[in-house]
């Protein structure tokens, strides 16, 4: 299985080696024998408890299986049977790997192919999942050495704790999601930080705004409290002003009624000048008779309602 594909089961046991198996240079033979070449000596390796009963076809379509699984061997020897001087067989736990993600057990292959018959055993593990070459496995899993990736521990079904390796699957998960919410604090945090720098900034630039501000409200302040003072001058002017235009309006009636006096005065004595005129006219030219005293009194008087018409009406051009 591809990293990849490992990655979508982290949470899983994968199929393992036992950790005490020796590696090999050996290459498939037929459907349940390796051969390889160890100390000028031709060893035939057979997988223990498995046989293979199935026709040539099913032969060919196993063994391009193994040449596709088997890209690196592991072999746990448990007897050896010496067939000449330059041939060996070994009984052993025959493991294979394609890339090294995952390891297959050559005693799994009847769960694969049912042309090999073998004794699988299968351990009871609640809530556990196995991912193998041969299929995956939840709750139910084949016999076998697994790796824990979480803990990086090998281990063995079913002598192996299963609860206790799920448990601590469980707690390495819970550790990886805390891990994950710390450096999210630590994000948050470095936000929070830049987001409190950038208020701090804003509050100083409103806290100068806001001495601006009342800056001008004083200065404001201090205009109206000027004009409220012109204000207040120009209505008393105004009342002085009102003040004296009544007093000049009864001054204005009072000459307004002498000069209606003095025209009358004027209009009556001009019926006077011309009654006198007339009489004047009818006085014989040879009499000895002085002179008449109302020839000098009334221009006099004429003289003077003119001279307080003239000074009236200079009056009110003045105003």
């Amino acid at each position: 299985m591809t990293p990849l594909l490992l990655a979508a089961y982290a949470l899983a046991y994968v199929s393992w080696i036992p950790p005490h198996v020796m590696l090999t240079q050996a290459y498939p033979m037929n459907a349940t024998h390796f051969t390889a070449y160890v100390n000028y000596t031709t060893v035939y390796i057979a997988q223990d408890g498995l046989s293979f009963r199935g026709s040539s076809a099913e032969e060919q379509a196993v063994m391009q299986y193994l040449y596709s699984q088997c890209r690196y061997v592991a072999v746990d020897v448990l007897n050896v049977t010496q067939i000449s001087e330059t041939e060996q067989l070994w009984l052993a736990d025959v493991y294979c790997t394609a890339d090294g993600s995952m390891w297959l057990w050559l005693r799994w292959l009847p769960l694969r192919f049912t042309a090999y018959s073998g004794y699988v055993q299968f351990a009871n593990a609640t809530n556990a999942t196995a991912v193998t070459p041969v299929g995956t496995f939840v709750n139910y899993i084949p016999a076998g050495w697994y790796l824990d990736p979480s803990t990086k521990a090998v281990f063995r079904v079913p002598e192996a704790n299963i609860t206790l390796l799920t448990h601590i699957a469980s707690l390495s998960a819970q550790l990886k999601a805390l891990k994950a919410e710390l450096e999210r604090s630590r994000a948050n945090a470095s936000q929070a930080a830049s987001l409190i720098a950038k208020l701090e900034a804003q509050l100083t630039a409103l806290e100068a705004q806001r001495r601006a501000l009342e800056e001008a409200l004083r200065q404001r302040e201090s205009e109206v409290t000027a004009l409220q003072a012109n204000l207040r001058a120009a209505q008393a002017e105004n009342e002085r002003l009102r003040s004296q235009l009544a007093q000049l309006k009864a001054e204005n009636d009072q000459l307004k009624a002498q000069l209606a006096s003095m025209n009358q005065t004027l209009a009556g004595l001009n019926d006077q000048l011309t009654s006198l005129k007339a009489q004047l006219a009818v006085q014989p030219s040879g009499g000895e008779e002085g002179p008449n005293p109302l020839m000098y009194a009334l221009p006099a008087a004429l003289a003077g309602v003119i001279t307080a018409l003239v000074i009236y009406r200079k009056k009110m051009a003045e105003e």
